[in-house]
């Protein structure tokens, strides 16, 4: 035998074949004992001793039992090969047993009671205290019968169940019983079927569009904040996470929801991967948010205020403390990272403004500490975006480091503001800690490995050693005319 979509069913040589033997069945036994049907050759009540013909009766209704099966299963399974809505195995099951019991009351009426009405009278009542009984489980069995007819569930789906037992969890089985289902934490629970049916619970593997799951931060903060620059920063903070984990989906919204007595409260309402625990994708979502309320000078005491760059220009520079750790200049100490806050220049750029240029020789690098900006590609005539650039990352190292010309355009996405650091600013540090230059060269091919590694190309450690001794021999030449 062999099993389809979890239902057993003959070959279709051997299904016909056991068809076909019911009719020679039938024909051999009229030739034996004129009559075609068991019921005539037989007869068990008169209590006589077993004969050829009684065992000969009872096989007959044996085999039409199983024949009668065997053609149920054989046309499901033949229908499942073909129907996007499945036939589940266990509503199979039921028929089966309803088969088996049709056919076998009927044989024993016409073979042994000969009186329909006594015996349906009995078995009523039987059957009523076996229900009564087993009404728990025949409750568990007809809802896995509507689970899987109506096609709830299924095996490895994420659902978000809501009210009592809230939470998100996976399909991990299902029988007659139970639903088995396993939460973000990894624990295993069993729910029968009667009480999971009743569950309110969205199925987030079945969504006509794929979706994960949605959850929500709520940020209270300062009535005296500017509510929009707030929103754009939430918006940013949710665009950063999605670019660089492919746990959470292109999708959020960030508003104002409500307005208390001196505070203001927004929602964050964004999407991820339902198999990640909510305590983990609000962790990732809040280490970003904090990034760029600090970034965006947004101080996050009792009193919120948002300082412009315009305005209190130290502010702006001492953001550098808070970022460098980013980049390339996280080899730098904050003793030396001070000096460069110091040297730094403030740089804003407009929206659509062109900060770099592709091929113009530069010895300068840019911290961009508010807004975004979008490096650009000339093809086909036309600038494609390749990259993003959010706040805290850097651009332009390559021509601080080894005076290399811009190796591409980079153009301000909205009103941005940067810091510039220039080889003057930071060869000071190197002539004093010339170590600096090869921690720094292996912070560049480390970087440069992990983007290859990402495009399914891995560098070997004896190469990646090579690349940073060369990249060091060029930024002690540019800087010192050494190697």
């Amino acid at each position: 035998m062999k099993i389809t979509h979890n239902i057993f069913a003959l070959p279709k040589s051997l299904f016909w074949l056991l068809a076909i033997s019911n009719f020679v069945f039938a024909f051999w036994l009229e030739s034996r004992f004129g009559s075609f049907w068991a019921w005539d050759i037989t007869d068990l009540a008169d209590k006589h001793a077993v004969r050829l013909e009684d065992i000969l009766a009872i096989a007959q209704f044996v085999l039409f039992a199983v024949s009668v099966d065997m053609g149920i299963r054989h046309f499901v399974v033949r229908f499942n090969e073909k129907a996007h809505d499945k036939v589940p195995a266990i509503l199979v099951q039921a028929v089966t047993i309803i088969c088996y019991g049709i056919i076998g009351l009927f044989g024993f009426i016409v073979m042994y009671d000969h009186s329909a009405g006594q015996l349906l009278a009995a078995s009523g009542a039987i059957g009523f205290g076996i229900v009564y009984v087993l009404r728990e489980v025949i409750a568990d069995v007809v809802a896995c019968i509507q689970i899987q007819s109506d096609g709830l569930i299924s095996i490895g789906d994420q659902i978000q169940v809501r009210g009592e037992g809230s939470g998100y969890y996976e399909i991990v089985q299902m029988d007659r019983r139970m639903v088995t289902i396993k939460t973000v934490l990894q624990y295993t629970v069993r729910v029968p079927n009667r009480r999971f049916i009743n569950m309110d619970y969205i199925n987030l593997s079945k969504q006509t569009t794929e979706m994960g799951a949605r959850r929500i931060l709520e940020i209270d903060i300062d009535s005296g904040n500017d509510a929009d620059r707030v929103i754009e920063l939430l918006s940013q903070a949710a665009e950063y996470t999605i670019k660089h984990d492919h746990n959470f989906f292109p999708w959020y919204r960030a508003f104002l929801a409500k307005i208390n007595n001196g505070s203001y409260t927004f929602f964050l309402v964004y999407e991820c991967n339902p198999t990640m625990p909510p305590i983990r994708s609000n962790g990732i979502e809040n280490l970003s948010i904090a990034r760029f309320f600090k970034l965006g000078g947004i101080n996050m005491n009792s009193t919120v205020e948002v300082f412009k760059s315009s305005e209190i220009i130290d502010t702006v520079k001492n953001r550098l403390k808070d970022v460098y750790r980013l980049g390339v200049l996280k080899a730098l100490s904050t003793e030396q990272v001070v000096r460069l806050t110091d040297a730094a220049q403030i740089v804003n750029c407009r929206t659509n403004q062109l900060l770099i240029e592709k091929g113009h020789a530069a010895d300068s690098m840019y911290i961009l500490i508010e807004g975004g900006l979008e490096v650009t590609v000339l093809k086909d005539d036309e600038q494609i975006v390749v990259a993003t650039i959010w706040p805290g990352e850097c651009v332009g190292e390559m021509s601080l480091l080894t005076g290399e010309p811009r190796s591409a355009n980079v153009r301000a996405k909205v009103n941005s503001t940067l810091l510039e650091i220039t080889k003057a600013d930071i060869a000071p540090i190197f002539e004093t800690n010339p170590e600096l230059i090869d921690e720094i060269s292996a912070v560049l091919e480390q970087r440069k490995a992990a983007n290859q590694l990402l495009l399914n190309k891995s560098i070997e450690p004896e190469q990646m050693a090579k690349d940073i001794k060369a990249l060091a021999k060029k930024i002690l030449k540019f800087f010192f005319n050494k190697g």
